[in-house]
């Protein structure tokens, strides 16, 4: 009994041992899976991912982007960035804690910024997972790259990454057509999956609006790595080509958009220019002045540069062309005239006299010309801009009917440019009084907005469209930039996609109205006393209108030219040619240019002369010349600048 008890403790003894040793076991197993799940996650997490393959992003070469006739405005050129492998970086500070300070200093000094600088990119690159190589610089030079391979025994965590980079050829060029790229933000990858950090894409313009063909597919290689990150070698087999992206081919004429920017630029001229083929609705040349320029925007802004653009008065990343908007003023006159027409309001023959001013409904308005103009038929009004004509023709018409007619002429809404940021304006009406200003529409009221004056607002493309429709007998074709994609098949066979003319409204004028119309433009520049004479062009029939549009409220008769700049009048231009069948339309404003003959007709006649050089050269030849002769027989014409002989 005695034995039994003896060997009972000794049992119970070692079932406590046993027990309490596997307690502690298990509590130590149990802080250890704690510590390398909880408080070491984020470490083995990133060798887990970084062990065996890294994917490393091949870019495609983004599309070409070229002008009608191919000249190539934007391309993508060879650039340098300088990378860090901050797995690389760790084992060098491990050994030696004052290795990072030496490698940034290196860094700050070749690239040629302050240290602070690196330190700030490198801490803002902390959401970059850490076995991807973290961008410390780009555009780097080939001395800058020189430096950095000479240094790369000393600094081997440093790497020289070649990359592709946008180039806009001709710097502020068309660049409110053209756009500009940058890096994909949170927002934009959230919308498209396939988008990754630093990932290009097109930000505005063409490049935004097309950014699907021009993109192409990016490729990948995959890299062995090792525990630590460092990359060993390429696995092959998984390796996917980049597969380019499309060429894109605009409407814009490359002569046309270079003399419309140089003549803002030479005469310091603040604005916008929009020329259109009247036939299909191809943009031939847009204008928005002061431009940007598109290649500082596909790299990383420095704090200087970043303080030059918002603080710029002019807005330069405004396309003035469609998103600015501004009072028509006299070009207005245009619609006013074909409405009256269609409307039966006034015919071809309807007078009206004109003393330098009438009353209506109670009001007293006065024309420009203070000792008025006598009596005023209609093509003589658009000739001379008389104002007391086109009262009397809103007064008839009244505010609805002028807005029924204008809207198909896209004014009051947008056309639909294949391009972003397009703005209506706005076009009155007795129901937009009462819901927008809360107040009845007074008739007095239409009196101003028949001269384009008022709360009536357009932009320079609605003007556009307006003198397309004038043009081509009443069609309004949706504007576009695009003319076609080239798409290559996987058998090398190349391919254009065009773009479609598509008509999204249509306008009745009856054949003798946009006679009695045509006639009264062409008497605007081509007979004496027209306010448009500046843009008359020996050997080709132009035919337009001008308008200068109050900035301020000005009561009698004020010259613009003595008032401070920013309360100096706008000034209009725009015209069409060749007249009986025109195959372009030319809209010029320019803010606070003065004169629509004196400052805006100018310009039509520069592009007016550049795309008919040939046409204007022909029909003036002196046919009786023996060396014209001689040229014509050879198949040439006399060379651009030569004055050929008259008839």
């Amino acid at each position: 009994m005695r034995i039994y008890r003896i060997d009972q403790k000794l049992t119970n003894t070692r079932i406590n041992i046993l027990m309490w040793s596997m307690v502690v076991i298990f509590v130590f197993l149990t802080g250890a899976f704690w510590r390398v799940q909880a408080v070491q996650a984020d470490r083995f997490r990133g060798l887990s991912e970084s062990n065996a393959l890294r994917e490393v992003k091949i870019r495609a070469k983004r599309g070409l982007i070229t002008d009608r006739n191919g000249k190539i405005l934007a391309d993508t050129q060879p650039a340098y960035s300088l990378v860090l492998s901050r797995a690389d970086l760790r084992q060098f500070v491990k050994a030696d804690p004052e290795y990072r300070g030496r490698m940034i200093q290196f860094v700050a000094r070749t690239v040629g910024v302050e240290e602070s600088v690196i330190l700030e990119r490198i801490d803002k690159g902390r959401k970059i997972p850490f076995n991807q190589p973290l961008p410390l610089a780009e555009e780097l030079t080939v001395s800058q790259v020189a430096e950095i391979q000479a240094n790369k025994l000393k600094f081997p965590m440093l790497e020289v990454d070649p990359v592709m980079r946008r180039n806009y050829r001709y710097g502020t060029m068309a660049a409110h057509v053209l756009g500009f790229m940058a890096e994909a933000t949170e927002k934009d990858m959230a919308e498209d999956p396939d988008l990754k950090l630093r990932d290009l894409i097109g930000k505005k313009g063409v490049e935004r609006v097309y950014d699907g063909f021009l993109r192409g597919r990016d490729g990948a290689k995959y890299m062995v790595v090792d525990t630590h990150g460092r990359s060993l070698e390429e696995y092959a087999p998984l390796r996917r080509e980049p597969v380019p992206g499309k060429n894109v081919t605009l409407t814009l004429d490359f002569e046309l958009q270079r003399r419309a920017e140089q003549y803002f630029i030479e005469n310091e001229m603040v604005g916008a220019a929009v020329a259109l083929d009247p036939r299909s609705g191809e943009v031939l040349a847009m204008v928005s002045s002061p431009a940007f320029n598109p290649n500082v925007y596909s790299r990383r802004f420095t704090p200087e540069v970043w303080k030059t653009l918002i603080s710029n008065p002019f807005k330069i990343e405004v396309n003035r062309a469609i998103s600015g908007l501004y009072s028509p003023g006299s070009i207005f006159k245009n619609v006013m005239a074909m409405a009256g027409l269609e409307y039966g309001v006034v015919t071809p023959s309807t007078t009206f006299h004109c003393g330098g001013s009438d009353a209506f409904f109670g009001r007293r308005f006065r024309c420009w010309k203070r000792e008025g103009h006598g009596a005023v038929s209609l093509e003589r009004a658009l000739k001379i801009s008389c104002d007391i004509y086109f009262y009397n023709v809103g007064a008839r018409l009244g505010v609805d009917r002028i807005k029924k007619y204008a809207q198909n002429l896209t004014f009051g809404e947008i056309s639909r440019i294949d391009l972003e940021g397009e703005k209506a304006g706005l076009l009155p009406s007795e129901e937009w009084a009462l819901t927008k200003r809360k107040s009845k529409w007074y008739r007095s009221e239409t009196i101003s907005v028949s001269i384009g004056q008022g709360p009536v607002i357009v932009t320079v493309l609605q003007t556009a469209n307006m003198m397309a429709a004038i043009a081509n007998g009443g069609k309004v074709y949706r504007p576009h930039v695009l003319k076609t994609v080239e798409d290559v098949a996987p058998d090398g066979s190349v391919t254009l996609r065009r773009v479609v003319p598509e008509v999204i409204h249509e306008v009745h004028l009856a054949p003798a109205a946009l006679k009695a119309v045509r006639s009264g433009l062409w008497k605007v520049v081509n007979e004496a006393g027209g306010t448009g004479g500046r843009s008359r062009i020996e050997g080709l029939d132009v035919a337009g209108k001008t308008g200068t549009v109050q900035v301020i409220a000005q009561h009698g008769w004020v010259r613009s030219e003595s008032l401070p700049f920013k309360f100096r009048d706008h000034a209009w231009f725009a015209a069409m040619a060749p007249h009986e069948n025109a195959q372009m339309v030319v809209v010029v404003f320019v803010e606070h240019g003065g004169h629509g003959g004196a400052d805006a007709a100018p310009l039509a006649k520069v592009l007016f002369e550049s795309r008919f050089r040939d046409r204007i050269a022909t029909k003036t030849l002196d046919l009786q010349d023996p060396e014209t002769l001689k040229k014509l027989k050879e198949g040439r014409l006399p060379a651009a600048g030569e004055t050929p002989p008259s008839r």
